[in-house]
């Protein structure tokens, strides 16, 4: 019993001196009021906001993006740099054929041969409807037009004068020749009046003409394209003609020289040394391209410097001759390329075999293309004729 009352007694006296050890809870009234024994009530506050971070502040490259795109930082994108301009590049394609005489010479055979094929044509495309597709894709066509436009019945005391009716200028306009060289011995068989005419009705179709007095500048997709032409038969007075022709081109701002000369010996088929010499002199002092007629036969072609001399073209639409034994003939294409306005050192040719009549066993006065063997046999010819000219 005594043992029960000492374990009582010891309980009861460490509970009071729990009590006197434990201070008590103090809350403290802000607004002045006396300190009041009241429970204790704690308010949890997160730790980041009370204790120091271990991680350093975000630098200003580091701060996050804001969540609204209307307060978003923009991004710094480079600006391309800007792609070169293409560099300009243009193609002229000339085409070339020989002598060309609408009518031809009144107290000839030929002359009524041609009327009386050509007096009921209503459509002037007869004549060159087998090349007119080639003329009309290429950029610049030019013949050699040998004979007058007019109606003009004096003329010169020569063997052959060559007139056309003038409705038979459309034969040039309608097929896509674009030029003409006057440049020869028959454009004054009937006087001023049949020269002046044959200007007159070139200019009413729009075809352009040179050769002469005229030196002419066509501009052909931006490029001006320099023609001129001469009779070629004295070597002094030609070599001075031919500087004045090219200075005045030049100077009038042609960037391409063609030159269309009416020179050598008929039915020869080697070019003399007058030719030679003259083609070369042209080449010399600036022209690109020299083209011939006047033999009446296909001569060779010389690359001379990097440019061509094409000494005889040979007939084409041809109304001088009823049936001429040689029909052979082509047409000279070259094309010239222009880059950034820098004319390129190219010789890019084309010779298109052809025959000055479809009909083999008389002169029709339409040109045919030649194809086959006898295309083959003509390009054969035009080589063979090129390997035999000599310095």
């Amino acid at each position: 019993m005594k043992s029960r009352v000492l374990i009582f007694t010891l309980i009861f006296l460490s509970f009071v001196l729990i009590l006197l050890v434990m201070p008590p809870a103090v809350v403290i009234d802000m607004s002045g009021g006396s300190a009041v024994n009241e429970p204790v009530e704690l308010d949890f506050i997160s730790a980041p906001d009370i204790l120091p971070s271990s991680t350093p502040a975000a630098t200003p490259a580091q701060q996050q993006i804001p969540a609204h795109e209307s307060d978003r930082i923009p991004e710094h994108t480079p600006t391309p740099a800007p792609e070169p301009a293409p560099v300009p590049v243009v193609t002229i394609t000339i085409s070339a054929a020989g002598d060309t005489i609408p009518g031809g010479c009144p107290k000839a055979l030929s002359y009524n041969t041609f009327m009386d094929i050509a007096r009921d044509i209503e459509d002037m495309t007869y004549f060159l409807q087998n090349v007119r597709h080639i003329f009309e894709e290429d950029d610049l066509t030019i013949l050699n037009l040998e004979g007058v436009f007019t109606d003009e019945t004096r003329h010169m005391g020569k063997r052959f004068n060559h007139r056309a009716d003038p409705r038979f200028v459309e034969m040039l306009s309608s097929s896509g020749v674009d030029a003409v060289s006057l440049g020869n011995n028959h454009t004054e068989d009937y006087f001023e009046k049949g020269y002046n005419d044959t200007l007159e009705h070139l200019e009413s179709v729009g075809v352009a003409y040179f050769g002469n007095e005229f030196n002419t500048i066509l501009e052909i997709k931006g490029i001006k394209v320099g023609l001129f032409g001469h009779l070629m038969w004295d070597w002094l007075a030609d070599e001075r003609i031919i500087l004045a022709s090219i200075e005045e081109l030049k100077e009038n701002g042609a960037e391409l020289i063609i030159a269309y000369f009416h020179w050598g010996e008929e039915y020869v088929h080697t070019p003399n040394q007058s030719q030679r010499r003259l083609g070369r002199y042209t080449i010399d002092n600036g022209a690109d391209l020299v083209l011939g007629a006047h033999p009446h036969i296909v001569q060779g072609i010389e690359v001379y410097n990097g440019k061509n001399i094409v000494y005889s073209l040979g007939n084409f639409a041809y109304g001088g001759h009823a049936n001429p034994p040689d029909k052979d003939t082509f047409i000279f294409q070259q094309t010239f390329t222009f880059i950034d306005g820098m004319k390129q050192d190219t010789n890019e040719t084309n010779i298109i075999p052809a025959f000055i009549s479809s009909n083999m066993f008389r002169n029709n006065y339409q040109p045919m293309l030649a194809t086959g063997d006898e295309a083959e046999r003509i390009l054969n010819r035009i080589e063979r004729l090129s390997n035999q000219i000599v310095n």
